[in-house]
């Protein structure tokens, strides 16, 4: 009986030794295409010649927000989820911006339309409805759905806010 158990704390302790690599190799793979991405847009917009007044304001378009969901489960992202963007009025109630659905690597950036000002101070929140994107794969599912609120603070910058997700977890930060 004492094998059993001590064979049982084993291997829940290398699965859950796994899923915590799992999750750090997803997190370091994300931040190094992030960082290699940062950089080709980075040299991208150097070698650009036009000039700043030529190139309109950057808030008439700006997409400063953007999410990515990664299964860390299956080790892959999570398409097809819908995604819905709330702000936060002075009555304390929420007002939905905008939804969408994660594409095929589990990322969705298009919260406002061409013209639309990006994210302006205030607090957000994502809203995931992640239920039946694990119904359609048969796995049991402790969330219906994952919000996510956060603060802008300066509005000039980008806000990547990845959610990590399995079954029984969830974890986020923010991303570049």
């Amino acid at each position: 009986m004492r094998c059993a158990r001590r064979h049982q704390s084993r291997q829940h302790l290398a699965r859950t030794a796994l899923s915590v690599a799992l999750t750090v190799l997803l997190i370091a793979t994300t931040a190094a295409a992030a960082a290699v991405a940062a950089a080709a847009s980075s040299s991208a917009s150097s070698s650009t010649s036009v000039p700043p007044t030529e190139q309109g304001d950057a808030t008439d378009t700006m997409q400063n927000l953007s999410t990515h969901i990664l299964d860390t489960t299956r080790g892959k992202p999570a398409p097809e989820v819908p995604v819905t963007l709330y702000v936060r009025a002075a009555s304390q109630s929420w007002t939905k911006v905008s939804t969408g659905i994660t594409d095929g690597d589990g990322r969705f950036r298009s919260f406002f339309a061409d013209g639309q000002p990006g994210l302006a101070a205030g607090v957000y929140k994502l809203h995931f409805d992640v239920g039946p994107y694990f119904r359609s794969r048969s796995v049991e599912s402790l969330y219906p759905f994952i919000e996510i609120v956060f603060t802008v603070a300066d509005p000039t910058q980008h806000y990547h806010i990845p959610l990590l997700l399995n079954p029984f977890g969830y974890s986020t930060y923010r991303g570049s």
